[in-house]
């Protein structure tokens, strides 16, 4: 007899199937509300800036310092990790630098720097 896994609950690593990716995220982004920064807006948008503008890993892990203080005390941490992924989002979320829903500690040229072929 085969067990069946409510639709609550998704295991890690299996394929989701019958749920969009933008289902997951909206569901995710109800829970924002919650989230430590919500009354942050000015400070994130600074934050945010001055993350984009970094050239070298080591002064964007400097500028990720106050965000991740912030998001350290956040009941929605992993709530906001999957909707940065779920919706490629680029900016910081979770205490951490996304690029279009990536991990982004290895950019290698400037965010405003086009790439050539």
């Amino acid at each position: 007899m085969r067990s069946c896994t409510p639709p609550t609950q998704i295991p890690r690593g299996d394929p989701v199937r019958g749920i969009s990716r933008e289902i997951l995220a909206r569901d995710a982004a109800w829970s924002l509300a919650d989230g430590a920064c919500k009354d942050l807006t000015r400070e994130w948008a600074q934050w945010e800036a001055t993350y984009a503008a970094t050239l070298t890993r080591a002064t964007r892990l400097a500028a990720l310092t106050e965000p991740a203080a912030v998001c350290a005390g956040c009941p929605i941490t992993a709530e906001c990790a999957d909707l940065a992924v779920l919706s490629g989002y680029t900016g910081i979320a979770a205490g951490q630098g996304y690029r279009d829903g990536r991990h982004d500690l290895a950019r290698h040229r400037h965010p405003r720097q086009r790439e050539t072929a």
